[in-house]
């Protein structure tokens, strides 16, 4: 039970991280287009590193917010025609749809990793970064997305179960 009750508490330290990850490069983005604004209209200096850097930063921060969107049970899902049916047909079609997004979520890791093979050499040049920093988020989300759908998808069958003996 402790170890149960640990790994409950670690679940929930890194879903409040990335959530206050996601809104502090927020935050960042927001503050570098800020000046890159003031720096070109007011003082015609525009700094070439505030292009790149918001760009990067977005993919991780659009990465990071659904995988805690996921984790929530918050990502968009349209239920209206599955809630008509019974509960029987209805967890078919939930896990069918769980399935589903896992298959996607496995496509873009496993097509993501030859991206990142190619991409790992090469830097960007007004910031230096390399541009593994770019296309990253997209594994490293995916992951995490795939370990909570994962677990909707067991906590959906499980919900089923529960109140089907409850009915019986």
């Amino acid at each position: 039970m402790i170890v149960v009750e640990w790994l409950h508490r670690l679940d929930r330290w890194i879903e409040t991280a990335l959530y206050y990850l996601a809104g502090l490069l927020l935050v960042i983005i927001a503050g570098i287009v800020f000046y890159s604004v003031v720096m070109r209209y007011v003082f015609n200096d525009p700094p070439l590193w505030a292009d790149e850097a918001p760009r990067a930063l977005s993919l991780w921060m659009v990465f990071i917010g659904v995988a805690v969107a996921t984790k929530r049970g918050r990502n968009i899902r349209v239920t209206h025609f599955i809630d008509k049916f019974p509960a029987r047909p209805r967890v078919y079609f939930e896990t069918f749809m769980h399935v589903l997004v896992l298959i996607m979520l496995g496509g873009l890791i496993w097509y993501n990793i030859p991206v990142l093979r190619l991409q790992n050499g090469g830097t960007m040049l007004t910031t230096g970064w390399s541009y593994w920093w770019v296309f990253a988020p997209v594994s490293v989300g995916s992951i995490l997305m795939l370990l909570y759908q994962s677990r909707l998808m067991i906590n959906t069958i499980i919900n089923y179960r529960e109140n089907w003996k409850k009915a019986q």
